[in-house]
């Protein structure tokens, strides 16, 4: 009787592993999807309206994701942004010899 038992206790856990597997795959692709449209998007907000207003439409949708009132939203997107500032403007490393 135990031999079923764990033969379905292994059956269920390699469904629920794949289960995690297609969800991450899926969380994946939709990631990349939604990069690549904001790709598409911004440049053609840049063509269509120029650097400068598509930068203030920038500049105003992170207000507002930061004033957002979830306190998640909010760290999230903090998050991010201060790692793409690290990434497109890393902070100076100074070697002081006192």
């Amino acid at each position: 009787m135990e031999q079923p038992i764990a033969n379905q206790k292994a059956r269920l856990e390699q469904s629920f592993q794949e289960a995690d597997k297609a969800r991450e795959e899926l969380t994946d692709s939709i990631s990349n999807s939604v990069a690549a449209n904001c790709d598409l998007l911004h440049h053609g907000l840049v063509s269509a309206k120029g650097l400068e207003v598509t930068t203030e439409m920038y500049r105003h949708l992170l207000g507002r994701l930061l004033r957002n009132p979830s306190g998640e939203v909010r760290s999230q997107v903090l998050e991010h942004f201060n790692q793409s500032m690290e990434k497109f403007w890393p902070r100076k490393t100074t070697t002081s010899q006192d």
